[in-house]
């Protein structure tokens, strides 16, 4: 009996000497205050709502981390560090570039041409994660754009966004030149953090120049309307959760992407979208290399009507940077026949990629930069039906390459491989 009153005191002293453990632990890590540092620019409200760490309650450091990618994710900041001192939540911001110059240099795999304009882009407008941009190309392909986007205006993530953009260039599969004008208007909200929802209205009008028809297409291109004008709804839905938008670690994304455009002229055809894509990310562990991750992507893209009743601006081409890079998604005179396979209206699509850290990420003032390498594996088939796809038009391609990462999205520079022997340079973002 003595034995057992014994144990009974010893359990006793250990379950109140862990209550008053658990409870200085948690007077010691309280989040009571926030204080925001660094934003001279950035309103505190834009802050403060991608916060989600509770006030007066304990610490919690998932939460603090996922506070600290949220910020981030507002491509706004080019530093962001978050620190619990004597129950206050500091947030420490530094503020990236906002009115960025746009020198306009762009190189066309499809047209195999230089575009040269300039632009410029306040990524803060008013301080309100708004970006605000005007620009254009006056050599090459001409065109100018003017756009405001506003991400979180009230509400969960009630967003509105507008463009407008005029373009003349030349179709360089078709040897025309023709006239192009868009306007869009889009709204979305979310749904919880990962749920994204976004509606939108546009016009899409283009012209055709007649002059400019080539003795080798004339016929071709006189039997569709020199015009088109469209009227377009569109439907676009995003489940979301990884962690950087702009570098993912981990996380899923899940598109699926509507529309529908009625056409405004007589002779024009009815054309509905649908996408579909699946992209994954894995942080695999690895000793001898830093943040190495594995990321996986399918994704289908099909259009209705059937390719020979859809405008030429609706034609998808499979090779280049978007799809298979080891292709050109130009006219490849080695291998005509590439040709009819790379034109399509309708696409299935995969990448397979593996990047790390090559020069580490760090950050210079307001600017950020690193360097990562990529090794690929992509493959895709195209057809010009939505329900008549054929191994026959498979074409896989790999390499490796580079992303180098700056203010706004990285931009990548990659050397693509083919089985045939041929190597094709791709740069994009």
């Amino acid at each position: 009996m003595e034995a057992f009153f014994y144990r009974l005191i010893i359990n006793m002293k250990l379950i109140l000497y862990n209550l008053v453990l658990i409870s200085f632990l948690i007077s010691g890590s309280r989040v009571d205050t926030i204080i925001i540092n660094g934003n001279k620019r950035t309103k505190n409200h834009i802050i403060r709502r991608e916060l989600l760490h509770e006030m007066h309650s304990p610490l919690d450091s998932l939460i603090l981390k996922e506070d600290i990618d949220r910020l981030y994710n507002l491509n706004i900041f080019s530093k962001v560090d978050i620190n619990v001192i004597d129950n206050t939540y500091y947030v420490d911001v530094v503020e990236s570039f906002s009115i960025i110059p746009d020198l306009v240099i762009d190189y066309s795999e499809i047209s195999k041409k230089w575009s040269y304009g300039l632009g410029i882009a306040d990524m803060n407008f008013l301080g309100l994660n708004q970006t605000l941009y005007i620009g254009g190309a006056f050599i090459g392909d001409k065109w100018i754009a003017l756009s405001l986007d506003n991400p979180w205006v009230f509400g969960d993530h009630i967003s509105f966004s507008t463009t407008i953009f005029s373009r003349n260039s030349d179709n360089p599969f078709y040897y025309f030149n023709y006239d192009e004008k868009y306007f869009l208007l889009e709204t979305g909200f979310y749904k919880g953090l990962s749920n994204k929802f976004k509606f939108g209205l546009s016009y899409h009008e283009t012209n055709k120049n007649k002059s400019t028809f080539s003795d080798d297409f004339y016929y071709f291109l006189n039997s569709k309307p020199l015009d088109y004008r469209y009227f377009n709804i569109l439907f676009d839905y995003r489940y979301d959760t990884r962690d950087l938008y702009k570098d993912p670690l981990k996380g899923v994304l899940f598109g699926l992407d509507l529309s529908y455009s009625k056409g405004l002229i007589s002779d024009n055809y009815d054309i509905t979208r649908i996408g579909v894509s699946l992209e994954q990310f894995f942080l695999l562990e690895d000793n001898h290399w830093e943040d190495l991750v594995l990321s996986y992507q399918i994704a289908g893209f099909f259009k209705y009507p059937k390719f020979s009743r859809l405008p030429f601006y609706e034609y998808i081409y499979l090779g280049g940077e978007e799809y298979v890079r080891g292709y050109s998604s130009h006219y490849d005179e080695l291998t005509p026949n590439f040709n009819k396979i790379i034109e399509a209206s309708n696409i299935i699509y995969n990448h397979i990629e593996l990047q790390s850290t090559i020069l580490e990420r760090k950050n210079y003032g307001k600017i950020e930069f690193g360097i990562d390498g990529v090794l690929f594996i992509n493959s895709g088939i195209g057809s010009t039906y939505f329900n008549d796809f054929s191994l026959d038009n498979f074409l896989i391609g790999y390499g490796f390459g580079f992303k180098f990462f700056t203010i706004g999205p990285p931009i990548s520079l990659m050397v693509g491989f083919n089985p045939f022997g041929q190597y094709h340079i791709h740069l994009g973002t």
